[in-house]
């Protein structure tokens, strides 16, 4: 699961990009504003690279990967299920 390092909205504050001025720049739309602030990481690259820019920030210091067991679960099973079925059918 991705989470943000960093709160978004108090770090784009401290650039002085508020949600009204990411609106009528154009360079956050109002939903991805209230995804900041729901600390809610399903933006596109797109999103992400203009957070680098603006922040002057590498994306591993805006996100990091903490490993799940739901993501466990849903991802490396699928994996793992592959795998053997692509054994058996040899």
């Amino acid at each position: 699961m991705l989470q943000y390092k960093i709160n978004i909205i108090s770090e784009l504050a401290k650039v002085g990009v508020n949600t009204t001025t990411a609106r009528k720049s154009g360079i956050f739309g109002q939903d991805t504003m209230r995804k900041f602030r729901n600390r809610d990481t399903k933006i596109s690259l797109e999103v992400l690279n203009r957070l680098c820019c603006i922040l002057e920030m590498q994306p591993r210091d805006i996100i990091k990967y903490v490993e799940t067991d739901e993501d466990r679960e849903k991802i490396v099973s699928k994996i793992c299920e592959k795998t053997i079925d692509d054994h058996i059918n040899m």
